[in-house]
């Protein structure tokens, strides 16, 4: 890939600054290329058994990972890909920030309540506006959305969360993650998100897709 187009999918990462579709160079046969092992995706050393097709890992302390969320919907386009009734598998990392381990209880508090589109983004934002200080502020997000801080407590305490706050810190170990946002596909392969070419930032996040959707079936 030349020097260029590599620059171009690096930034889109580190979203130092967002894309210019203007100024977005020629990929004519872009969207035609087959994933390579070691550019676009890497393989474990281990396979890991009995986990989701498609895991995600992300800390709501990771700016690419708002970014995700906000301009780059990488999440639903593989939710569009993935066979009938699959869906991304998110998990949040414990062990990134002051409320990591807090926040991955929220999480699955989120999930268990159905509530995960309704409270990510705020969370996100909470924590970039350095609002998030405490247990008592995330509580306050999920008041915005019919959860009181005294059923957000008995839901906290409940078996169902606790083994998905156990379930997401051990799927953590196993993976061995180092990095967020992450993408783990059939526990075999690694997304290399920085490898991802396109012009433009919509084609990213569908290539994105194309390579998850590839190595699913490989």
């Amino acid at each position: 890939m030349p020097m260029h187009n590599k620059l171009v999918a690096l930034l889109l990462v580190i979203f130092v600054a967002p894309y210019s579709a203007q100024a977005a160079p020629s990929f004519p046969e872009w969207h035609q290329s087959i994933p390579e092992e070691g550019k676009e995706y890497s393989i474990l050393p281990t396979q890991i058994t009995a986990q989701p097709k498609v895991v995600e890992f992300f800390s709501f302390y990771c700016s690419p990972c708002y970014q995700f969320v906000e301009k780059y919907p990488v999440t639903e386009a593989i939710n569009v890909v993935l066979p009938e009734g699959e869906v991304v598998t998110k998990y949040h990392v414990s062990a990134m920030g002051p409320l990591g381990k807090e926040l991955t209880e929220a999480w699955a508090i989120a999930i268990v309540t159905d509530k995960t589109h309704e409270v990510e983004k705020p969370l996100f934002e909470a924590v970039r506006n350095k609002t998030l200080k405490s247990t008592a502020d995330i509580q306050k997000v999920f008041s915005s959305f019919g959860i009181d801080t005294e059923t957000y407590e008995e839901i906290r305490q409940s078996l169902m969360v606790k083994g998905l706050v156990t379930r997401q810190n051990a799927a953590m170990d196993s993976f061995k993650v180092r990095a967020t946002p992450t993408f783990y596909i059939n526990g075999k392969y690694r997304i290399n998100n920085a490898s991802i070419a396109a012009p433009t930032a919509n084609d990213y996040v569908d290539n994105f897709a194309r390579v998850v959707q590839i190595l699913l079936t490989q």
